[in-house]
Parts: structure tokens; sequence; C-alpha cells
């Protein structure tokens, strides 16, 4: 089974901790709902809709074990600024088939 290593916002409080150890995921599950799963508190205030962007995160690793952008999500990242070339994703719309390393955005 797939983990993802989770690191907060550079400087941010983190509601929850680090999860060193990794969080268990499948690519049934989106980054966000495995993190929520995880006991991590990651921001998502459109609810995991693909609306807001601020579920956003850096993919420090693995990035090649997580689905491919959708068309959704490509939208919201150029909405909201940041490069279409995998390095930043929203939670709540990847999936990781295989470990991925993640820090939060905001």
């Amino acid at each position: 089974m797939p983990e993802i290593r989770y690191r907060p916002a550079s400087g941010a409080a983190a509601s929850g901790a680090a999860a060193p150890d990794g969080i268990p995921t499948s690519a049934a599950l989106t980054l966000l709902v495995a993190l929520q799963r995880g006991g991590l508190r990651h921001r998502s205030d459109c609810g995991g809709k693909a609306l807001c962007g601020t579920c956003r995160v850096r993919v420090l690793a693995g990035g090649d074990g997580l689905s491919p952008m959708t068309e959704r999500e490509r939208a919201r990242l150029e909405a909201v600024g940041e490069p279409l070339d995998g390095s930043v994703r929203l939670a709540c719309q990847a999936r990781a088939a295989r470990d991925a390393e993640i820090q939060a955005i905001l």
C-alpha cells in the first residue's frame, strides 16, 4: 500500500504534525481524503470540489506515481497562478498509486 509523507506549509503552524512515518493511501483515495483519514487537517475551503485551490500541495517526491492531472485540476491551478508541470497538485484531485512526499502550500 502506498504512503504519503506530508509536510506542513513553510512557516505555518501545523494542524496535527507532519507525518514522518507516512500516511497509508491507495489509488482509490484522493490525497485529501488520505490525509484526513490519517488524522491531518489539510485546508480545503470548497470541501474537495476543485473550486478554490486551497488544498494545493507541492510535490517533493513521487510525482510520477500520482494520477494524471484532469482538465478541472489544470484549470484551477492555472486560475491561481501555479505551474502546470506537475510540481503542484490539488490534494482533492490527485491520487497516489505509489509513495509520494508532499508539502502544503497554504
